[in-house]
């Protein structure tokens, strides 16, 4: 599992850093409303990106995971503060459910 920064969105332009996609366990990035995740799937067949539901509810009820569906070939993913596990720095954890021909890029605006 690799924990990547965000980078910012400048005015003159960003050239974004892709990263594979990491089998299993996922990525992590810190949560905050002005980060995306822009994943890249070139697998030519729909992928899911499962961003963990982390810390509770005011219930006391455990967070649900988020399922996105990646059926072309980008998307972009939302890195809610919600998301952000309260118990890890606010860093949210995502995971591809395939990572053959998957990369991601981090994005702040």
């Amino acid at each position: 599992m690799a924990t990547r920064t965000a980078q910012a969105i400048v005015v003159a332009g960003t050239t974004p850093t892709y990263h594979a996609a990491t089998a299993t366990t996922g990525d992590k990035v810190l949560a905050n409303s002005r980060t995306f995740v822009h994943i890249k799937n070139g697998s030519g067949s729909p992928i899911t990106v499962t961003v963990s539901g982390a810390g509770q509810t005011s219930y006391m009820v455990d967070n649900p995971d988020k399922v996105y569906t990646v059926s072309g070939t980008d998307a972009w993913i939302p890195m809610l503060p919600e998301f952000g596990d309260p118990n890890d720095g606010r860093l949210v954890t995502f995971v591809c459910s395939s990572v053959a021909s998957v990369t991601f890029a981090v994005g702040r605006i």
